[in-house]
């Protein structure tokens, strides 16, 4: 029974061939449904192709537009010319270290937690401040290591070289440039002009002959 099952399958697929060939054969290039089906492949590669192009000028003019490669004339120089609306371009990123980003956060850390209260030279409380702000008042002559402060941690007020690190946190090597210069090139000037006019505004009858007679 199977065999001539199978049989009858082989004679049907012989026939379907047999029937099939011919008609390709009779097919020829010259025919109108050959030619429509030529001229619909045709159109659609056309159409393919203008899309491509389309999306790779598109593509060209975002590369031109978004060019991160190359330095905005802002970022080194004024424009000669009025604004012209273009895109400025992405910020570049600053690439740091582990170590970098370490001591970010740590002088982070000292901004927001190491808050000081000091008392100014007629003991009046003056805060809160950062530590940048006692920075500050270094550099002006305004603190120094005699200077009582107080923090979080403190039972009263202390001098500030009896706090430990502080004196070293806040005498940094720029806080000491700064305050040589302020001294050198600020106070003194402004103290030697306050003395020569003082020696100016002297009364001459008043003048001690002391150390005269004592030379």
């Amino acid at each position: 029974m199977a065999i001539s099952q199978s049989s009858s399958t082989a004679v049907a697929m012989d026939r379907r061939i047999s029937e099939i060939i011919p008609n390709l054969a009779d097919l020829s290039l010259g025919d109108p449904a050959m030619a429509g089906a030529r001229e619909t492949a045709r159109e659609i590669r056309l159409q393919r192709m203008k899309q491509e192009q389309q999306v790779a000028a598109e593509l060209l003019e975002l590369d031109d537009i978004y060019d991160f490669n190359k330095r905005h004339p802002v970022d080194s120089k004024l424009p000669d010319g009025p604004f012209s609306q273009k895109l400025k371009p992405q910020a570049r990123k600053i690439k740091l270290s582990p170590y970098q980003y370490e001591m970010i956060n740590y002088q982070r850390m000292l901004l927001r937690k190491n808050i000081w209260y000091y008392r100014d030279r007629m003991s009046v409380p003056r805060g809160p401040c950062p530590l940048h702000v006692l920075k500050d008042c270094w550099v002006q002559g305004v603190v120094d290591e005699n200077t009582l402060v107080w923090g979080q941690g403190l039972i009263d007020w202390l001098p500030m070289r009896n706090v430990k690190l502080l004196v070293a946190q806040v005498r940094t090597p720029e806080v000491r440039f700064g305050a040589w210069v302020k001294r050198t090139f600020s106070l003194k000037p402004a103290l030697e002009r306050i003395r020569e006019g003082r020696r100016e505004a002297r009364n001459p009858e008043l003048l001690s002959q002391q150390v005269e007679r004592m030379r």
